[in-house]
């Protein structure tokens, strides 16, 4: 699937990034205690990447592949209208007066959310074949 300009669109693009993560990763367990921040531009930083350096690359691991199955089986309704306050009845009527405003402010952020997932499965990817060069030449070798 293609937009029109023959780029594949942004969740094709994140369920690849993340399908060649597991397909690569055989050893989740070799990124607990990994961080990326050797890897990252520091001129990239922002507050998103400070709070991401908390976690090592196994929570990524884990945290882009649940976010993958959450995608691909839909997400639950996140909470009854029954409880929804007048304030926010307000606002989603306002809101539904600008559906195509509101759908391209939705769009963007999914977009640009996938586009930061899909780097960040690139680069756990990455940094896993990196750990395994080292551990080859270290000359360790995996038993079966």
């Amino acid at each position: 699937m293609e937009n029109q300009y023959g780029d594949r669109i942004p969740l094709q693009r994140y369920f690849s990034a993340v399908r060649h993560m597991e397909q690569t990763v055989m050893f989740p367990s070799l990124l607990q205690g990994v961080s990326l921040e050797d890897q990252e531009d520091p001129t990239e930083i922002n507050s998103e990447q400070k709070c991401s350096r908390d976690r090592d690359l196994y929570d990524d691991f884990t945290l882009l592949k649940s976010i993958k199955s959450t995608v691909e089986s839909g997400l639950p309704p996140l909470h009854d209208k029954s409880l929804s306050s007048s304030r926010e009845e307000e606002e989603e009527a306002k809101e539904k007066t600008d559906l195509e405003g509101l759908f391209r402010y939705h769009i963007s952020g999914l977009y640009h959310v996938l586009a930061q997932m899909t780097s960040r499965a690139n680069a756990v990817t990455s940094r896993y074949n990196e750990i395994l060069g080292q551990i080859s030449q270290n000359g360790i070798a995996f038993r079966w």
